[in-house]
């Protein structure tokens, strides 16, 4: 039973154009929120996108069926889709403005810029469509949107003396030094009518955060795995890290283009966190895997990637490996891994992996573990000794790419200690 401090709001949740999909009503959902907490969720497919050939289950817990469906919280492609930890920051921060003491998480799905959205799916407040509906009056600095010449000219200012670089970083971000402490700041950068996404130091990093993660995806590309494009952009003595958006592509053309969206398709995404609905082994995202509809040999290929990724994570020390951190795409009517994001090696040698592998979350036994892993994955010996060779070879090149993007010497010992156990430990693995 909901009780009468409980609220409902209703959300009507669309399709944006992408690559193999054409714009158009998904649906909506009634959430029922008390306190910040969605409570009950009764969400419905429009009838037009239940006769659609090219249909498909906007979130795992949502079959394609007509009539309403009843969950007891967000589902999780939703949540994809809502602010992170920086996001919500900002959004409490307006919404305290306008006297609203909590934050629900109909204000975190709402209050994001509808450009900056992670994924392929609009939200609006209105019965109505058209562009006005997407954008809510605070959504539209939730992520801050800043040009590249912004970038550009926050450097030349801290080279000349100007604003130190938390001062040019405190103005980019338009959040105020009180605001900046335990999330990481992140932007929408657009060059060229492309947008960008960028990260920002915090005043709490105890290591150079943003270089670190520079070198871990430099790395990751070198190991065969896919990346999105990344560089870094000095201000003063902080890095800021350009990653190109994966859930974007290409221009659309005139007739799909979506005003205010820098004339890019964009491209449905789940996180392995959603696509698991709530798993917490890297077995559950094998599961997944399995369950999509793709011929063998791309499922083969899939699950080859994952132990891949999982070697990497392994071989850096990279601990925060959270299924938020893994992700789908949606092309050609098929989901498929999308390029490893969010990984930087842990420092602390002894902390436990967020994802278990095969059970084991023991950094010390994830060697074991990798073996077992692979043979659950039906991989064979021959095969997963290549990939970890060139996962090894490549994490082997630290020095060199920590010194391209400019990691200070002072930290090399640091990252010596978080990537060289590990990785020397996954070697014996190949004697």
């Amino acid at each position: 039973m909901v009780t009468v401090n409980a609220t409902t709001q209703r959300v009507w949740v669309d399709a944006a154009a992408t690559p193999d999909f054409a714009p158009g009503p998904v649906g909506w959902m009634d959430v029922v929120t008390l306190a910040e907490k969605a409570v009950r969720v009764t969400f419905a497919y429009d009838a037009a996108y239940l006769a659609r050939p090219d249909a498909y289950a906007v979130s795992p817990e949502l079959p394609l069926e007509p009539g309403p469906q009843a969950l007891g919280s967000m589902p999780g492609a939703f949540v994809d889709s809502s602010a992170d930890s920086w996001g919500q920051k900002l959004i409490r921060r307006q919404l305290r403005a306008e006297g609203v003491s909590l934050l629900s998480e109909v204000h975190a799905l709402l209050g994001v810029s509808d450009e900056a959205r992670t994924g392929g799916f609009r939200f609006r407040e209105l019965p109505t469509a058209g562009e006005e509906a997407y954008v809510a009056d605070r959504a539209a600095q939730v992520p801050v949107v800043l040009d590249l010449r912004d970038l550009r000219a926050a450097a030349d200012r801290t080279r000349a003396g100007v604003s130190s670089s938390e001062q040019a970083i405190a103005e980019l971000l338009d959040a105020g030094t009180a605001v900046l402490g335990g999330a990481r700041p992140k932007a929408l950068v657009r060059r060229k009518g492309r947008a960008l996404l960028a990260k920002f130091p915090a005043p709490d990093d105890e290591h150079d955060a943003i270089r670190w993660e520079a070198v871990s995806l430099h790395l990751a590309h070198a190991a065969g795995l896919a990346t999105s494009r990344v560089r870094t952009i000095e201000i003063g003595k902080h890095a800021v890290l350009l990653v190109d958006r994966f859930d974007r592509v290409g221009k659309a053309d005139a007739a799909a283009a979506e005003p205010g969206n820098a004339g890019e398709l964009r491209i449905p995404y789940w996180s392995a966190r959603t696509a698991t609905e709530d798993g917490r082994d890297y077995l559950d995202v094998a599961r997944v895997i399995r369950g999509m509809d793709a011929p063998r040999d791309v499922m083969r290929a899939q699950l080859r990637d994952l132990w891949r990724r999982v070697a990497f994570a392994v071989a850096v020390h990279c601990t925060d490996d959270h299924l938020r951190n893994l992700g789908f795409l949606r092309r050609e009517a098929a989901w498929r891994l999308c390029p490893v994001f969010d990984v930087e090696p842990d420092p602390v040698q002894e902390r436990p992996r967020s994802t278990a592998i095969v059970g084991v979350v023991d950094p010390d036994a994830a060697p074991a573990a990798l073996i077992a892993l692979a043979g659950e994955l039906g991989i064979k010996t021959s095969s997963w000794k290549r990939s970890l060779a060139q996962v090894l070879a490549a994490v082997g090149s630290w020095p060199d790419v920590a010194k391209r993007v400019g990691l200070a010497e002072d930290e090399f010992a640091a990252m010596d200690a978080a990537i060289g156990h590990r990785r020397d430990a996954l070697a014996t693995l190949l004697a």
